[in-house]
C-alpha cells in the first residue's frame, strides 16, 4: 500500500504570482466513476485504524480530493479518550475512490500514534484542553 495522504494534493502556489492578491481563473474537469461511497470509506479506514492503531482513534466524515493522479476520500483520523471526548486529528488516510484501496502504510499509523501520543502527553492534564476538543 502506498501512502499519498502525506503527499500534496494539486498545489497551485509554485504556478502563482508571488503578490498579495490576484485575479485567478482555474478550471479542472475530472470525470471519473466513484464505485466506493464516502460512508465506505469511512468505514475501511475507521476499523483499520482500530486494528492498527488501536482503541481511542476514529474516522471522520472523508473529504473527496485529487491527490497523485487519483481521486480519493481523505478521511480524517482522531484521537478521543474516555472522559475527555475528542482531543483532536492525529492523521488522514486516502481511500482511491475507485478501487476501494486503502492508501496508507506502517509509516502512517506509526505517524498517527505518536501524534496520538503527543495528545496523551501533553493534551491531558487538567485545564489543558481546548473547550472545542472536548
Amino acid at each position: 500500500m502506498a501512502n499519498s495522504s502525506s503527499e500534496p494534493a494539486i498545489e497551485l502556489k509554485d504556478m502563482l504570482p508571488q503578490i498579495r492578491s490576484a485575479q485567478v481563473d482555474i478550471q479542472v474537469h475530472v470525470s471519473v466513476t466513484l464505485n466506493v461511497s464516502p460512508f465506505v470509506a469511512r468505514q475501511k479506514v475507521g476499523g483499520l485504524v482500530l486494528s492498527e492503531v488501536g482503541t481511542g482513534i476514529g474516522a471522520n466524515e472523508p473529504t473527496l480530493v485529487l491527490s497523485n493522479k487519483r481521486v480519493v476520500w481523505r478521511v480524517p483520523v482522531f484521537l478521543a479518550l474516555p472522559g475527555l471526548g475528542r482531543l483532536g486529528q492525529v492523521g488522514e488516510v486516502d481511500v482511491d475512490a475507485q478501487t476501494g484501496e486503502v492508501l496508507a502504510d506502517r509509516s502512517a499509523f506509526n505517524r498517527m500514534i505518536d501524534n496520538a501520543n503527543g495528545f496523551r502527553a501533553n493534551d491531558c492534564r487538567p485545564g489543558s484542553l481546548s473547550p472545542g476538543l472536548v
